[in-house]
Formats: structure tokens, C-alpha cells, sequence
């Protein structure tokens, strides 16, 4: 288990490593405001994502084990086709698309998809190396791709995301493809299977899911210019970069809660392990403090020169998601998906409620405030929810000895 971690770790340190230097190279050479169209970009794929994996998501690892898998990836693969052309028509109904790039946005989304679904069936059937190389190989192709159009190419347009984008996801979603034909083909010995099941746990994992995107990004669609998205969403994409650090741990928290069952040992994994995600980034953000403001400028330009403040702002909610999420995963490998989807609506509500408000007054310090509270919010509800269940007692929850002998037990 803590080998599967750690190598989950390095991949997910890596991949924000190249995440960093895409961020760089984006903001450096494209701008602000063309930094901004990929932030509104991305996030519409994002949504639509979160809505397609109502049946695609990770809360399908809870089935893989016990469905007929040919059965699980059909029905997915129709779903996803259904779903992303009806959400691309809302958005283009909605004129939320970016001018020109309308049919980018439809096949991207659903290659982005179908991608992740397979990455979903790889990770429950427990192929972690695969599963990594392939989270690994996409942004690591993007960058490149960046690079080459914008050094080599000197194309300074949103044009030179998109075409890496197309390549990058086409090398991963071909991998990922023949891994799962090749799952599907060996999977002769189940039969059982539930639409209803799927749908049901899917729908309350990613309304989960919509809830917590939204907390921080609700903001983009508040602020006043693609500008202040621009700077907003690089600050909020550089702190959330901490979130390797319980990201690594998550997945395979889940895999092992939803094989093995609610016992004593992984509820004390997860108490342990969501801690410990919890000190590890918040000696992340204890590095940024430390970081000049000139270094920022440097690296990303003189529009930036607000970045690291507005990191900072953010770093309170950063830090309780560290931790909550560990636990949200717990209660996920559980199925007790309508509880993660009731904590994170809780903080999601606040969170837009102060938006319009602080926003309008403190701009992006207001909208970083926001996102805290609903952070805060929504952890609070799942701690609590953790603690309920399991008559955590304070001597528990700080006894450092059980955690470094449940760290050796996992080895």
C-alpha cells in the first residue's frame, strides 16, 4: 500500500512539476487574457466532465470488481457520447464557448472523457504503474507540444494550447483504449450488473464533485475581465498544486476501502494518512512564504506580480482540503457518496453566496476569502461525519505513536 503511494506520489510531483512549467509558458508567452480563454477553456471541459461521469467517474471503482466489465464500458461509452454532445449544445446555447473554438471544445471533452474512463477501470483493476505512466505521459506531451509552437513555431495564439491538447490526449486515450479492450476481453466470469447502481452512486459522486470545482471557480464566472481570470486562476492552479501531495494518497485509499470493506485498520489508515497529507502541505505552503514576489514576475511576467499574494489568501482552504479529502475518500470507498455531495454543497453555498458580495468590493483578495470559507465549510462536515462514525476521541486523533505504527503496518 505505502509503495503504491509513494510511486503515486513521485508521478503526481512530477506532473505538477510540468503543470508549473505549462502554467510558465502559457502565461509567459500567451498572456493574460489568452491565459484566461484557457482557464474559461478548461473549466468548461471540466464541468462537462463532472457531468459525464455521473457513469464514468471514479465512483465506478467501487463496481469494477463486481460488474460484468464489457457490460460497465459499453454502457459508458454511450452515455459519454449522449452526454458530452448535449452539454457542448448548452454551452454554445449559453455563448460560453471560446468564439471559433466550438467543435475543438466537443471533441476535446470527449476524448478528455473517454480517457479518463479508461484511466478509471485501469485503477480498479489495480495496474498502478500504467495508471501513472499514462497520468504522466498527457501533460508531459502538452508541454512539449507549448513549447513547440510557441518557441519553435512563434505562434502566441490560444491555438497553440489546443493543438497540443488534441495530440496529447490522442497518444494517452490510444494506450489507455487497448489496455481496457484487453481488460474486457479477459473478463469472462461476472455477469452481474446494475444501471441503476452506477448512475445512482455516479450521480451523488460528481454532484460531489461540481460542488468542490465550484467553491474556488464559481469566482471566474464573477470576476470582470478575462485579466483578472487570468491572474486568479494561475494563483489558484499554482497553490493548488499542494493537492499532489493527497491526490497520491487518495487513489489508493480508494481502491483499498472499496476491495477490502470499512475495517479497523483502513480507518485508522485514513485517519493517519489525511494528517499526514495535511503537515506535508502545509510545510508546501510554509516554502512558498519564503518564495519572492520577483521570482513570480520573473517566471510568468509583470501581470503576475499579484500571484503570490493571492496564493497565500488561498492557502487556509488549500490546507483543510489536504486534509478532507483523505477522508472524503474513505467515505466514497464506502459508497456514502449523498454525504461527500451534502458537505461539499454546504461549503459550495457559502462559497458563491460571499463571492458576489466580497468580490464586488475586494475583487480577487474577496473572491480568494470566499473560496476559504467554503473550503473550511465543507471539511468541517466531513471531519465531523468521520469522527461521528468512528467515536474518534481527541487522544486518537492526536496519538502520533498509532500513526507512526499504522504507516509500518502498511508497509
Amino acid at each position: 500500500m505505502i509503495k503504491n503511494i509513494i510511486q503515486t506520489l513521485f508521478t503526481k510531483g512530477f506532473v505538477a512539476i510540468i503543470n508549473f512549467l505549462i502554467l510558465i509558458v502559457s502565461a509567459k508567452y500567451l498572456g493574460v487574457n489568452t491565459r484566461g480563454e484557457i482557464s474559461l477553456f478548461v473549466l468548461n471541459i471540466a464541468i462537462i466532465q463532472i457531468i459525464n461521469e455521473i457513469y464514468t467517474g471514479y465512483s465506478l471503482v467501487y463496481f469494477v470488481p463486481k460488474f460484468n466489465l464489457k457490460k460497465l464500458v459499453v454502457n459508458g461509452v454511450v452515455w459519454t457520447i449522449i452526454a458530452t454532445s448535449v452539454s457542448n449544445l448548452i454551452f454554445f446555447l449559453m455563448n460560453k464557448e471560446i468564439s471559433g473554438y466550438e467543435w475543438d471544445m466537443f471533441f476535446l471533452s470527449l476524448m478528455v472523457i473517454l480517457n479518463t474512463f479508461n484511466l478509471v477501470v485501469i485503477l480498479a483493476k489495480e495496474n498502478v504503474k500504467l495508471y501513472n505512466f499514462i497520468y504522466l505521459l498527457q501533460p508531459f506531451l502538452l508541454l512539449c507540444g507549448i513549447a513547440f509552437f510557441t518557441l519553435n513555431r512563434g505562434d502566441f495564439t490560444f491555438r497553440a494550447y489546443v493543438i497540443p491538447l488534441y495530440i496529447s490526449f490522442s497518444v494517452s486515450f490510444i494506450i489507455s483504449t487497448i489496455t481496457v479492450i484487453k481488460y474486457v476481453l479477459a473478463d469472462s466470469g461476472k455477469f452481474e450488473f446494475s444501471l441503476k447502481a452506477v448512475f445512482e452512486n455516479g450521480f451523488f459522486c460528481q454532484l460531489a464533485g461540481v460542488f468542490h470545482v465550484l467553491v474556488n471557480r464559481c469566482s471566474f464566472y464573477v470576476l470582470g475581465s478575462s485579466a483578472l481570470v487570468g491572474l486568479y486562476s494561475t494563483a489558484s492552479s499554482l497553490i493548488e498544486s499542494v493537492w499532489i501531495i493527497s491526490s497520491g494518497i487518495t487513489p489508493i485509499v480508494l481502491s483499498k476501502i472499496s476491495n477490502t470493506g470499512d475495517t479497523p485498520f483502513n480507518r485508522a489508515m485514513t485517519l493517519t494518512f489525511a494528517k499526514a497529507a495535511f503537515i506535508l502541505s502545509f510545510l508546501s505552503v510554509l516554502v512558498l512564504w519564503f518564495i519572492p514576489v520577483e521570482l513570480f514576475i520573473y517566471l510568468l511576467g509583470k501581470d503576475f506580480s499579484n500571484t503570490k499574494n493571492i496564493m497565500l489568501c488561498l492557502a487556509p482552504g488549500i490546507l483543510c482540503i489536504s486534509f478532507s479529502t483523505v477522508i472524503s475518500h474513505y467515505f466514497s470507498g464506502l459508497g456514502k457518496l449523498r454525504f461527500i455531495a451534502g458537505c461539499n454543497f454546504m461549503g459550495f453555498a457559502c462559497a458563491v453566496t460571499l463571492a458576489f458580495f466580497l468580490i464586488d468590493r475586494y475583487s480577487l483578495t474577496g473572491a480568494a476569502v470566499a473560496a476559504n470559507v467554503g473550503y473550511f465549510i465543507s471539511s468541517l462536515g466531513l471531519f465531523f461525519g468521520y469522527a461521528v462514525k468512528n467515536k474518534l476521541t481527541l487522544y486518537e486523533f492526536f496519538n502520533l505513536k498509532a500513526d507512526i505504527q499504522n504507516i509500518k503496518q502498511a508497509f
